[in-house]
């Protein structure tokens, strides 16, 4: 989903009275590109609004897990999570991230067919789940 902030900006005022769960997830959003761009010192880019989106979703699925822990309700924040899911990168399907893995290294030379040189380069690909990359690279390499 391409955006830019100032469609977001303008969404979100237009929005804030009548859905404030989808405006204040615009407006984090918007923030945390903004932090990107100015530590970057750069203009915005499709894959920053991707970036901030994955980052939100990993704060706010350590604080539901925090919430459900102590009891309290997380209908919020699980709306929120709703409300962000278009802004994330779409997944790769675990037979493609295996496919993806397999030409990376068979790219390489034998003695560089280790961990350290290819989760960079499994880091750069958009949509691969980091968390299941070791265990498929170990699985290829056997």
């Amino acid at each position: 989903m391409e955006v830019t902030m100032k469609e977001l900006t303008k969404e979100r005022l237009a929005i804030r009275k009548t859905n404030p769960v989808r405006s204040n997830v615009l407006l984090m959003l918007v923030n945390a590109v903004k932090n990107i761009t100015i530590e970057e010192r750069r203009e915005e880019t499709p894959a920053d609004f991707a970036k901030a989106a994955k980052k939100m979703q990993s704060e706010l699925l350590s604080t539901i897990e925090e919430y459900k822990k102590g009891g309290a309700d997380t209908s919020e924040l699980e709306q929120e999570l709703k409300e962000l899911t278009p802004f994330l990168p779409t997944m790769l399907s675990p037979e493609a991230m295996e496919a993806e893995a397999r030409k990376i290294i068979d790219a390489l030379p034998a003695e560089e067919k280790n961990l350290k040189n290819i989760m960079p380069k499994l880091k750069a690909i958009e949509g691969f789940d980091m968390k299941a990359a070791k265990s498929i690279v170990e699985k290829i390499l056997g």
